[in-house]
């Protein structure tokens, strides 16, 4: 009989399974999950996830790893621009995030799997205490359905919510989405492009 408890980190990261339009219509890195109740199919990946839309009660974290968005291209799925995140002759691929749906194999420093293809990626937890996206939304919900609401304007102090395409956006787009305890501490811009500096603080 054991008496064995696992304590994960509570702010860490782990392998887990995309599942849902993650792998029909891909990610981008800062993609924000739920848990999902299917079984993992890959070995040593500890859940599934899907993309949320910013609504759900059971938001895991975000997904890493994506394309590469350096200029100029180093990669083929650097070959995309911030509004369509796609341009032609770039890399076409369903996830986005890989050369290949099943084989990419991708490490970070201490040689520890990121991310294998469409299958396996890592997952940070949320909330996180400090970190820099430069995936985000740009546009405001209404102007990319079409109704002419204009871009979005990033501020520090912004809350930040999870809009329906799992990006962090300072706009609620409904009643729904909950405010993610994360706020904009810096809106900078550098080699790599825009970003949002984000910091988790304590709802008031």
């Amino acid at each position: 009989m054991g008496d064995q408890v696992k304590v994960y980190r509570s702010v860490g990261d782990i392998p887990v399974e995309p599942t849902g339009d993650l792998l029909t219509d891909g990610w981008l890195p800062g993609t924000w999950v739920v848990w999902s109740p299917s079984a993992p199919t890959f070995p040593g990946v500890m859940a599934t996830v899907d993309r949320s839309n910013g609504t759900e009660n059971l938001i895991a974290g975000f997904l890493q790893t994506g394309p590469q968005h350096n200029q100029p291209v180093i990669e083929l799925s650097d070959m995309w621009t911030t509004d369509t995140r796609q341009v032609p002759g770039g890399d076409t691929h369903a996830d986005w995030s890989s050369f290949d749906a099943g084989g990419s194999f991708v490490f970070d420093s201490n040689k520890q799997l990121q991310r294998m293809g469409s299958r396996v990626v890592s997952m940070h937890f949320w909330p996180p205490a400090l970190a820099r996206f430069y995936c985000f939304e740009t546009l405001s919900y209404s102007e990319r359905h079409g109704g002419g609401g204009g871009a979005l304007t990033y501020t520090e102090g912004d809350r930040l919510y999870i809009s329906e395409n799992g990006l962090l956006t300072n706009e609620q787009e409904t009643l729904a989405n909950n405010w993610t305890e994360l706020v904009v501490i810096d809106v900078a811009n550098d080699i790599e492009g825009d970003s949002l500096l984000i910091g988790t603080v304590l709802p008031v």
